[in-house]
């Protein structure tokens, strides 16, 4: 199977070589700790959170979401409202982008209200930009245990 690692910087995002010490866009140090499996042609949700300052709980947490398109409410877990997350950029600067943004704006949703993911999401083109997405759900929160 075809990959490779790339280096992204946590404090501009820039995808740099695998083995790269220092981002050639901001001259950030870069480590070990940076590196990221690509696999092209395809994506999951372990992606860097750039701009976001999280802490090392907060990124913790966001491995722990669960994120799903299911419309049946996940077992052990209850309702909590709608949510709404769009991107801010538009595919045509690449899909992987406009997917990674708007889902770091979903990912800071769930953080600051305390969710623990969303079910039955859908991705929809803005009404005022169609050419950007927004994602619309519903946010849940584990069950307590009895």
């Amino acid at each position: 199977m075809k990959q490779t690692i790339s280096r992204i910087c946590s404090q501009c995002g820039y995808q740099n070589a695998g083995d790269a010490n220092f981002c050639l866009k901001c001259g950030a140090k870069l480590s070990a700790a940076d590196d990221y499996i690509m696999v092209p042609h395809s994506s999951d949700l372990s992606f860097p959170l750039t701009g976001l300052e999280l802490t090392d709980d907060e990124i913790a947490q966001t491995k722990r979401f669960l994120i799903t398109q299911d419309t049946t409410l996940p077992a052990g877990y209850r309702s909590a409202g709608l949510v709404f997350a769009e991107s801010a950029v538009a595919p045509q600067a690449g899909q992987k982008a406009a997917w990674e943004d708007l889902m770091k704006h979903l990912f800071a949703l769930l953080l600051a209200k305390h969710y623990d993911g969303c079910y039955h999401i859908t991705l929809q083109p803005q009404s005022t930009n169609p050419s950007q997405f927004c994602l619309y759900g519903e946010a849940i929160i584990a069950a307590p245990h009895a």
